[in-house]
């Protein structure tokens, strides 16, 4: 029987969000149909309420283009094509079903080869996201805005194929020379001082353009430079995916894809390829029904059982299934349901409120912001030289001797915090300052943070006691924030928070210097909590687990005490956080 042509609808999620092939199973039992849709309207279950069903639903012009998404969650979004060539929609609207004053606009323009010139998200007046492109003979960059501000610049740059030396066994075919491409991607963040670098081919062979080579892997710049993923394609699809090291070594290890006549993905096989298809660690295998749909999904792995998901469906005039049943071993499963409403001959097809007029009117604005980007980044260049170029801070602080504390502030730095208090016990208050370098944009990240400690003279002048790197978070330590800082009753107490919980350690003036003798640490979720107090001068600490929720994945509530004196007390001023450990926790 002749099958009927299928289109692949992805809605509001992108292939980019699927890790492999195994995931995108999942989204082609879901969103391909056949036929002339006009509408397909899906219910599917809300797992966070058994009770409650979620449904959203899709208009289609008649060349099968999604031009409405009406979400579960109380959002449309709609679409528009400037000609009825194009698959691919340039302006997009987003707002709320309720109380439409909650809106955005994606908004793209091309030139007349289809190359994207500029593009961006504008809401509330402002470019939430956007992007210049510019385009030479071997080069394309991409120059990145985020809220008003520069993020990053990406380049892909030609490689010239006839110069490069393809690694031993990488192409096991003679390759078309003109449709073959190689390019240097790297890209710069300004805000957070990331840099990446990637190499990327895809070799096609000669007389069989279906069938392909692709290959990428880090650059000699950045870490873990030479890895990456090697792929091959026969008839467009992915059969072999394998690791590569140094740049120039393939595995033995990866997947292996195997597909029925009728291009439904099979079996996945991984493991090592010398021992497929006998011996794998895991493996996945595919049983479809005559309208191409999977009806069992088997799963094996090394030391485990075999696991079995079945799928059971109805199906309307078209053959495009209205419910999907996934029924698993233990009995239990869950339904999605579709419902199709179709063209008739003749029928005018579905419109939204988007038109060319729209279109054009947001243009005109993307158009216009485009000079007041480049400025921005010109004037951010100016800035960074000549920050670059300032002398070096040639004062001796050690020495200094003022009564101003901002004269123990060095140029370029900002303050984050200034506590007062008596910290050695002679009656006067001295200062800590927490400083941080000056910002050139406002998402920038600093990576070092320093504390200076002033201890406040007989004179009335302060002098630089102590000064530390270490024992402040920077703004890009993974989920450490700086909260503040104390002083209480001859004690320095540095607050840090976590995502969930956060630390406080305690500093003592003694021996001529500052002296870690306390810590805690807290961490936990919803079901549980742990927190260790550690008394750094006797080596006592409690350690306290609280299972509060009684889950019984979690370890029962416990608490433990003991000694662990350290051979002698953190200094401040060598500190790092995070390097005294005890049960477990890192302090």
């Amino acid at each position: 029987m002749k099958r009927q042509q299928a289109f692949l609808f992805l809605g509001s999620l992108t292939l980019m969000m699927i890790p492999s092939v195994l995931k995108a199973q999942a989204f082609e039992q879901e969103l391909i149909f056949h036929g002339p849709v006009k509408t397909m309207t899906m219910e599917t279950p809300d797992y966070s309420d058994e009770a409650k069903k979620l449904k959203t639903v899709w208009e289609y012009d008649q060349g099968q283009r999604k031009i409405k998404e009406i979400s579960a969650y109380n959002s449309n979004t709609e679409y528009y094509y400037p000609s009825k060539k194009d698959k691919k929609h340039l302006f997009k609207k987003w707002y709320r079903t309720e109380g439409a004053k909650e809106e955005s606009f994606e908004v793209e323009q091309q030139d007349a080869t289809g190359q994207t010139l500029l593009s961006g998200d504008l809401k509330g007046g402002n470019w939430n996201y956007y992007y210049i492109h510019d385009y030479k003979p071997t080069l394309h960059t991409i120059k990145w805005f985020t809220d008003g501000e520069i993020y990053l610049q990406k380049t892909e740059e030609t490689i010239d194929l006839s110069n490069f030396r393809i690694p031993a066994g990488f192409v096991p075919f003679e390759w078309d020379r003109k449709l073959s491409t190689g390019k240097i991607i790297k890209s710069q963040e300004y805000t957070a001082d990331r840099y990446d670098h990637a190499v990327m081919f895809e070799f096609v062979e000669k007389g069989h353009p279906k069938n392909k080579i692709t290959f990428h892997y880090n650059g000699s710049d950045v870490y873990d430079a030479g890895k990456g993923y090697w792929h091959r394609y026969e008839d467009d699809k992915k059969i072999e995916e394998r690791y590569i090291y140094n740049a120039s070594e393939i595995s033995d290890f990866g997947h292996r894809y195997i597909y029925t006549s009728f291009g439904k993905l099979k079996s996945d096989h991984y493991g090592y390829f010398s021992k497929m298809p006998d011996q794998y660690i895991q493996r996945h295998l595919y049983t479809y029904n005559e309208n191409g749909d999977c009806t069992k999904e088997t799963v094996d792995a090394e030391g485990e059982k075999t696991s079995i998901t079945l799928y059971k469906y109805t199906y309307d005039d078209h053959k495009n299934w209205t419910s999907r049943t996934s029924v698993y071993e233990d009995g239990s499963g869950s339904t999605i349901k579709r419902n199709f409403t179709y063209y008739k001959p003749g029928e005018s097809e579905l419109k939204n409120s988007l038109s060319e007029t729209s279109y054009n009117q947001y243009l005109k604005e993307l158009q216009a912001y485009r000079p007041v980007a480049e400025n921005q980044l010109k004037n951010y260049k100016i800035a960074k030289t000549k920050k670059e170029n300032t002398p070096d801070d040639k004062t001796n602080y050690k020495t200094l001797r003022s009564a101003n504390w901002k004269d123990f502030l060095p140029k370029g730095q900002v303050a984050d915090s200034i506590t007062k208090g008596d910290l050695n016990k002679d009656g006067i208050d001295d200062l800590v300052m927490v400083y941080q370098p000056e910002k050139l944009l406002k998402k920038e990240n600093n990576a070092i943070r320093t504390l200076r400690i002033l201890l406040m003279q007989n004179d009335g002048k302060y002098a630089l006691a102590a000064e530390s790197n270490g024992a402040i978070a920077g703004e890009n330590i993974n989920n450490t924030f700086f909260r503040d800082t104390e002083i209480k009753k001859g004690l320095l107490i540095i607050n840090h928070d976590y995502i969930r919980g956060g630390s406080v350690h305690k500093y003592r003036y003694q021996n001529g210097g500052f002296y870690l003798i306390g810590a805690e640490s807290t961490i936990g979720d919803s079901s549980y909590f742990s927190t260790i107090d550690y008394n750094l001068s006797t080596g006592k600490y409690i350690y306290i687990y609280e299972n509060t929720d009684d889950d019984k994945q979690q370890p029962k509530s416990s608490k433990k005490e003991g000694v662990k004196k350290p051979s002698r007390l953190p200094n401040i001023e060598t500190y790092e956080l995070n390097t005294v450990d005890v049960e477990g926790f890192s302090l």
